[in-house]
């Protein structure tokens, strides 16, 4: 029988206003009916049904508290004259109606789920106690329209399958948008929290309700938003009801988080002991040339630096290839004062023996040349050359070429770096911190789990803290940060009490170093500001500091063999900036037209920055130096710098291969795709020093080796653990779900959490290599250390 309409044009509701309007007598028909059996019913405007049902006793669980389930189907009916049922029990009354508007569709069934007879308020349970269990649970059903078309409406009422649901057990159940599945858990007296895990072969959108045990139950998408916690998957999803862990699991996992970095400290208070036994400091004892000690009365290293012949005197581009920046602050004196200046050619320099920083071993007066212990293999590279290369650049450099700036010029830009960090730290993290705290009150107040995309499956409640382990996993960044801070103070201080000679070895760059762990520390404390509620208006939080890490670490490895011509902190932090706003517009309004651009400036930038590099900072956009790179191009002759050339080479393949890879995938995880290109080129060139290190002879002490070693092994499970992740705020709720899982280690972290703590192992071993890998050259002077 099709289904007749009421009212389908506005001449019909005319005719019909008579006919649709309530009759003077309408007829009411009182039944009683049996569960378990479909019932037809034959209604219009002049009839109206109650029903009673009683439901049987017996079967499975108690039928005081299991509740019934109605289901009903109208053939008949419009929006505007709807088939209206409505339930009364004691539990209290809800009314539906048929057909009803469902996300733009028309539906003309329903199954719902009455409420159990023990949800009722406690104040009817005094007038409650006299009746009879049959007359508790018995309830009615009051069936009407306001059509005057015949329709036919078809019912049923029955039990559900499935009510209560048991403990570490799985229960199958269907559900669609017209029939939605209610279940009951009920606390055992031993427990004290639960998680409810849900998983679906299907891919349908399904929505995960916990709601208190109470009447009436919310069963339709309006009405499961304002009550309770709710959430959307697709094929798995889970909710934490109350606390999931004991306080001893929860404290056995923190605490062996904190033993586990605190351990750091205890090994690198051990090495610093050993040192102290002298067959151990042999093994680390670093060699290294000493500024000569200066006679009584003489003035300090910075009192000569600023007595010297044109100490004040900015040097032109001629004497330090440093032609980008002409003002005067890099000459300011340093709030540490400076290493002693050089001796006069007619002093000779003081060799003598420097405890490295890393080992601190004890000093003792030895040669400082010694074949059985120099770093250096190859035979020394002849002295300085006149100027052949292009731009005036010497054909084949060396570090004294490019270290020509006053020591204290050195130290106040590397300095310089720290400063900017703070000052950009403490204002990108104070607002960080507001933010995130408002959106777990703001999670915590309207239940909706859909705002922070969690592993349900492993996310441990702490008070108002809904993902604890994320947030606390990040205590090996705060640490390890820390502790390679001191690790730089300590070496920092003792380089001062020992001044080295200014013509021997890498110059130090602490301020550059000391950045590098203060940046770590940040991490810490704006990954785990992500982690309270990560999703995509902060997932810029959690990348920031690791853009920044990753670029200071490029910084740092081409400061150590070109001080003079180094990017100053504020340009760097300038195009950190610009890669942060480009990293939001990506994420926010990315397309097909943004990754053309992006592409297309990625290429660009990395060709004009690979021409910088190889002309040691002389080449400049302009009309000159791109007509004397051109010139030297089609020359066709052999390059003049073969190493650096390699390096560009493949660094340009590296970033073409990247920039490639991202037009053509167009992920909408922009901020990972950034990430991977920083971390990618950091690694490319990290491996690249090291590779010409070993070419041009200069071996590594052993404990640089372990180091390196130890955060080779970090990094490859650390990468594994984040490309399998646990989440992705890229996509929706609901499918970011299905990457959820169960935790990995004591049933407390995930592989998420893995990252965090590997990651930050790897990155604070890095860092020591950094600190350490170029101590055997503490005795080779600048004219024959080579740039590369």
């Amino acid at each position: 029988m099709s289904a007749p309409e009421c009212a389908p044009l506005p001449v019909l509701l005319l005719l019909l206003a008579l006919g649709c309007a309530r009759a003077a007598d309408v007829d009411v028909v009182q039944l009683k009916l049996a569960y378990n059996e479909v019932h037809t019913l034959l209604l219009n405007n002049s009839v109206e049904y109650i029903l009673e049902f009683t439901p049987p006793t017996g079967g499975v669980g108690s039928y005081e508290t299991m509740p019934s389930m109605v289901w009903l189907r109208s053939d008949g009916g419009d929006v505007a004259h709807p088939v209206l049922v409505t339930a009364r029990q004691r539990a209290g009354a809800v009314t539906w109606q048929l057909p009803y508007e469902l996300q733009a569709r028309l539906l003309f069934e329903l199954e719902r789920t009455l409420c159990p007879d023990d949800t009722a308020a406690a104040g009817a349970g005094d007038a409650a106690a006299c009746e009879g269990a049959d007359e508790r649970s018995a309830f009615s059903l009051h069936v009407s329209t306001a059509c005057a078309a015949p329709l036919r409406v078809q019912l049923r009422v029955s039990r559900p399958d499935v009510w209560r649901l048991p403990f570490a057990a799985a229960v199958s159940v269907y559900a669609s948008q017209a029939a939605p599945r209610v279940a009951h858990y009920e606390f055992a007296p031993e427990q004290r929290s639960v998680r409810v895990v849900a998983s679906s072969a299907s891919g349908a959108c399904a929505l995960l309700s916990v709601q208190n045990y109470s009447c009436p139950i919310a069963q339709t998408l309006a009405d499961a938003a304002t009550v309770g916690q709710r959430l959307t998957m697709v094929h798995s999803g889970a909710v934490e009801v109350m606390v999931a862990l004991t306080r001893a699991q929860y404290a056995l996992a923190a605490g062996a988080t904190l033993l586990l970095f605190l351990s750091f400290y205890v090994l690198f208070g051990a090495l610093v002991l050993a040192q102290r036994w002298p067959p151990f400091a042999r093994h680390v004892r670093p060699r290294a040339v000493l500024a000569p000690r200066e006679p009584a009365g003489s003035p300090s290293g910075a009192e000569a630096e600023a007595q010297a012949p044109g100490a004040r005197r900015r040097r032109g581009s001629n004497d330090t290839y440093d032609s980008c920046d002409d003002s005067n602050s890099d000459e300011e004196y340093s709030a540490e004062p400076a290493e002693r200046a050089a001796p006069t050619e007619h002093t000779a320099p003081t060799e003598h023996t420097a405890p490295t920083e890393h080992t601190a071993p004890t000093s003792q007066a030895t040669p400082a040349v010694d074949a059985a212990t120099s770093e250096r293999t190859a035979p020394a590279p002849a002295p300085l050359t006149d100027s052949q290369g292009p731009f005036g650049l010497p054909a084949a450099p060396r570090l004294a070429e490019l270290a020509r700036r006053p020591t204290r010029t050195l130290r106040a830009r590397s300095d310089r770096y720290l400063h900017t960090l703070y000052t950009v730290a403490v204002f990108y993290a104070l607002p960080v911190v507001q933010f995130v705290i408002a959106f777990q009150i703001f999670l915590n107040v309207s239940g909706s789990l859909d705002y922070c995309y969690y592993n349900f499956l492993c996310a441990h409640r702490v008070g108002a803290l809904s993902d604890f382990n994320h947030v606390v996993s990040n205590l090996g960044y705060l640490l390890l940060g820390a502790l390679f801070m001191l690790q730089v103070r300590r070496r920092r201080r003792r380089r001062k009490r020992t001044p080295r000679h200014r013509d021997y070895g890498i110059p130090a760059h602490y301020g550059l170093l000391s950045a590098l762990g203060a940046g770590m520390m940040v991490v810490a404390v704006l990954s785990a500001s992500y982690h309270v509620c990560p999703n995509r208006l902060n997932f810029q939080f959690d990348t920031a500091f690791m853009y920044v890490l990753a670029v200071l670490i490029m910084v740092k490895i081409y400061q150590s063999r070109h001080p003079d011509i180094n990017a100053r902190a504020h340009a760097t932090f300038g195009v950190l900036a610009a890669l942060i706003a480009t990293v939001v517009w990506g994420v926010l309004g990315g397309g097909r037209a943004f990754w053309g651009v992006f592409t297309a400036a990625h290429v660009f930038t990395f060709l004009l920055l690979s021409l910088h590099i190889y002309y040691f900072g002389q080449f400049r956009l302009e009309k000159e130096s791109l007509a004397l790179a051109a010139s030297e191009l089609r020359k066709g002759a052999r390059p003049a710098y073969r190493a650096r050339l390699a390096l560009l080479v493949l660094g340009n393949a590296l970033n073409w291969l990247l920039a490639g890879f991202g037009l053509l995938r167009q992920s909408g995880d922009f901020a990972g795709h950034m990430l991977m290109v920083l971390l990618g080129n950091a690694l490319l060139y990290m491996l690249f020093y090291l590779g010409m290190k070993l070419a041009h002879g200069e071996r590594l002490r052993w404990y640089a080796w372990a180091l390196l070693g130890g955060a080779a092994a970090a990094w490859a499970p650390a990468l594994y653990f984040f490309n399998a992740g646990s989440s992705d705020w890229s996509t929706t709720p609901a499918l970011s779900r299905h990457r959820n899982h169960e935790c990995r280690v004591a049933q407390f972290y995930d592989n998420h959490d893995l990252w965090h703590m590997l990651s930050a192992v790897a990155l604070y071993l890095s860092f020591s290599a950094l600190l350490t890998w170029d101590d055997g050259l503490s005795a080779v002077k600048r004219t024959e250390i080579p740039v590369f």
